[in-house]
């Protein structure tokens, strides 16, 4: 057990030292590349706004709070796709085994890709004939363990690829994800720091460009847990190396423990402000597992839609 708690203040310790280039950094809004990776990884956390520090649960907590993976009781496949606006498509897939004694160990691919769009020139304003796509890319495996029986810790490495025409100009860099659970269940409740997107910067050319990287905190309330209605509320805290702090307060009411509404509330973003969605659990079908749909809203700028299928066997 002693072990066990001086692991923990060493992991908080480097936590805080890694954290202090993020909680500096200042407001670098334009400079920082890489933008999709601080896009949700499921439907479930768009639903809640995007809080997923605390929340983190199956495949889809390899990208932002690996120590989740530790909820899959074996084997598991999750897959999220986000229609986004301007014609632009935001996948992601992976998946997650649990081996006894040992931890979790996860692999996913995320993918942001625009359409084909026509090459112009100021000769040619109609097209040259040739077409062009912009793409990026993220290969991540992950492995999380639990410390004891109310601490979780998992760290994700990944390779990013950025293409700003076709392949021919683009940029790849190496980043890691550390992130942390911790149970109270005194106070019926969970909290989760992560650190993200810690990594080389991006260099399309001659010209560097940061990636995103993020501390979050985040806490998960079980304000309701009866045999037939549980409902949760969660709040998180964000601190981007390109924009000020930022605030998600959601919550999710499941009845049946077979359908669930979410919904909730970002402060101090720009654009971005109610979210919801709805999910349901697949167990009448004859499969473990769930369907979720999110709903993002903006106030300049079209909704976003996301469905995520979560599998486990």
């Amino acid at each position: 057990m002693k072990e066990q708690r001086d692991f923990s203040f060493r992991y908080l310790f480097v936590m805080l030292l890694l954290s202090g280039s993020v909680i500096y950094a200042g407001n670098r809004s334009g400079t920082v590349s890489g933008q999709f990776l601080k896009l949700p990884l499921s439907a479930r956390a768009v639903g809640m706004v995007g809080d997923q520090v605390a929340v983190a649960e199956g495949v889809s907590s390899i990208g932002f709070n690996p120590a989740g993976m530790l909820s899959i009781s074996d084997y598991a496949f999750g897959a999220t796709y986000t229609k986004w606006f301007a014609d632009i498509q935001h996948s992601y897939m992976g998946i997650v085994k649990n081996l006894p004694e040992i931890g979790a160990l996860g692999v996913s691919v995320t993918l942001l890709a625009t359409d084909d769009m026509d090459v112009t020139t100021p000769q040619r304003p109609e097209g040259t004939g040739e077409r062009f796509r912009a793409s990026d890319y993220a290969f991540s495996v992950a492995y999380a363990r639990q410390v004891s029986d109310k601490f979780m810790v998992g760290i994700n490495g990944k390779i990013i690829q950025s293409y700003l025409y076709n392949t021919d100009v683009g940029a790849s860099t190496f980043a890691f994800d550390v992130g942390t659970l911790y149970d109270i269940p005194v106070l019926k409740s969970r909290l989760g720091v992560s650190l993200n997107h810690i990594g080389k910067d991006l260099q399309y050319l001659s010209e560097p460009y940061s990636l995103p990287t993020s501390l979050r905190f985040g806490v998960l309330v079980d304000v309701v847990n009866e045999e037939n209605h549980q409902f949760k509320t969660t709040l998180q805290i964000s601190r981007n190396n390109d924009a000020a702090e930022q605030y998600n307060l959601g919550g999710e009411y499941v009845f049946n423990s077979m359908f669930a509404l979410r919904g909730g509330w970002k402060f101090a973003y720009d654009v971005e402000d109610l979210t919801a969605g709805f999910g349901t659990n697949l167990t009448l079908m004859g499969i473990t597992g769930k369907l979720d749909y999110g709903y993002n809203h903006f106030k300049f700028l079209p909704s976003t839609h996301s469905i995520t299928l979560d599998i486990q066997f």
